[in-house]
């Protein structure tokens, strides 16, 4: 025999709890999904722009060891290191400026990223080493010193890799 009862409706809120609940953890989820594909994204931006770079330092590299007469004077990424920092050859491009337009570009790197790895030269002239022969008719060694500062870029525009 069935006798009607009436209802109170406790299953209903019961199952808007649990509905609220795994929607609560689904937008979580989502949310830590989301953060890890941009970590995953901005590190294969950097690892591109660090390449790039590298290939700028090579390229510096290459051209140096060349056999190519190589003149310092300020343009084309060749700069001479000077004590008087008001002669234009003597002063490098700032390494933050994307604009500065005096870095040498490595033209031969073919890839998608935003801007082609560049590179400036400088030479620091002949020095002497610190340990000499102690011969008397031995003249000391000296050798040229050289810094390359290269700069890559990544697949975006904003990313950059200075080394």
């Amino acid at each position: 025999m069935y006798i009607p009862t009436k209802q109170a409706g406790a299953a209903l809120v019961v199952c808007l709890v649990l509905m609220l609940l795994l929607t609560v953890i689904s937008a979580n989820a989502l949310r830590s999904t989301t953060l890890q594909e941009r970590m995953a994204g901005n590190e294969r931006d950097t690892l591109a722009a660090f390449q790039a770079a590298e290939a700028g330092l090579r390229a510096a590299e290459q051209l140096l060891e060349s056999s190519a007469t190589l003149s310092f004077n300020g343009s084309g990424g060749l700069f001479s290191f000077c004590d008087d920092a008001n002669q234009t050859k003597c002063n490098p491009p700032d390494w933050g400026d994307r604009s500065a337009t005096n870095w040498r570009a490595v033209t031969s790197f073919s890839s998608a990223l935003d801007s082609d790895p560049q590179f400036y030269i400088e030479e620091y002239g002949e020095l002497s080493t610190k340990v000499a022969s102690l011969a008397a008719d031995a003249p000391p060694e000296t050798f040229t010193m050289y810094r390359i500062t290269a700069r890559g870029f990544g697949l975006s525009d904003s990313s950059m890799v200075v080394l």
